[in-house]
């Protein structure tokens, strides 16, 4: 019986200083991507990743990659925000 493929294109978008993380993993793990757009002024790559959604070890991979993003969004949120120590 033949498997038959389920391609799924996944659009991330990556801040500049999580582009090399996030490129390794893309190459160690073979999966095929492309660069969509640039976006110089806020420091960003929009791209786009094609993988079979029947093997279990590519939509991980893909999962992983959200979670670090969603992470460093929120680690990057905290950053902006204007905490008072002495109120606490």
């Amino acid at each position: 019986m033949k498997e038959e493929k389920e391609i799924t294109e996944e659009v991330l978008k990556i801040p500049g200083d999580m582009l090399l993380e996030i490129f390794t993993i893309l190459i160690k793990e073979g999966l095929k991507h492309e660069v969509i757009q640039v976006v110089q002024s806020r420091s960003l790559a929009i791209i786009s990743v094609c993988y079979d959604k029947t093997i279990a070890r590519t939509q991980k991979v893909v999962y992983n990659i959200q979670n670090i993003l969603a992470d460093y969004q929120h680690y990057r949120s905290w950053e902006n925000e204007e905490l008072n120590w002495r109120e606490q």
